[in-house]
C-alpha cells in the first residue's frame, strides 16, 4: 500500500518530507494531489493547452526545487498554487510579444463571468493576447488592484487599464 494515498495534513507532511528526500513516490503523490488545481492555473494564463502543459512542467520543476522552503505542510495546496501563479506571471513577462498602442481607452464596465461555464471562460481567455491574459487574470481572477497589477507586470497603471479594457471587450465578444 502506498503511504502517500492519505491526503489529509499528515499525508501532506509525508509527501513534503519525501519530496525533500527526492523520493520519486512522494513526488508523484504530490503531483497527483495538486496537478488538477495547478493545471487550472496554467490554463488561465496560457494561450493553448500545450503552452499550459509547458507552464505546468516548469512550475513543478520549481515546486520540487523549492519544496524545502515550505514550512507548514498543511499549506501545501496554497503554496503550490502560489508557485504556479508566480511561474505563470514570470512566463508571461518573459514572453512579451506585443507592445501597447498609444491610444488609451477608458475602463469599460466590469465583466460578469458568473453565468458562463468555466470551460467557456478559459477558451475565451486563451483568445486574448499574452499581456491581456496576464492582466485579466491578475485583476479579475486573482483580485489584484490596478496598482498591484502594474507593479507585478512592471508596467504603468494606464497600460494596465488599457489592456484590461481590451481584454474585457474581447471576452464579451468571445462569450456572446
Amino acid at each position: 500500500m502506498n503511504v502517500y494515498n492519505d491526503m489529509d495534513s499528515m499525508g501532506y507532511a509525508e509527501m513534503v518530507e519525501g519530496c525533500r528526500r527526492h523520493d520519486a513516490a512522494a513526488q508523484r503523490a504530490l503531483y497527483d494531489a495538486t496537478a488538477p488545481m495547478a493545471m487550472g492555473v496554467c490554463m488561465r494564463y496560457a494561450a493553448s493547452r500545450e503552452d499550459a502543459q509547458d507552464m505546468l512542467q516548469d512550475g513543478y520543476v520549481k515546486v520540487f526545487e523549492r519544496v524545502g522552503q515550505l514550512r507548514d505542510s498543511k499549506r501545501l495546496m496554497s503554496w503550490v498554487y502560489s508557485v504556479m501563479v508566480n511561474n505563470a506571471i514570470q512566463t508571461c513577462r518573459h514572453n512579451r510579444f506585443e507592445r501597447l498602442a498609444s491610444d488609451m481607452e477608458p475602463l469599460t464596465k466590469p465583466l460578469d463571468l458568473e453565468p458562463y461555464l468555466m470551460q467557456d471562460i478559459v477558451a475565451a481567455m486563451q483568445q486574448l493576447s499574452p499581456r491581456e491574459r496576464l492582466v485579466f487574470n491578475l485583476f479579475t481572477v486573482e483580485g489584484y488592484s490596478v496598482d498591484e497589477v502594474a507593479k507585478r507586470t512592471r508596467t504603468t497603471n494606464v497600460a494596465v487599464r488599457v489592456m484590461l479594457s481590451r481584454a474585457r471587450e474581447k471576452m464579451r465578444e468571445a462569450l456572446s
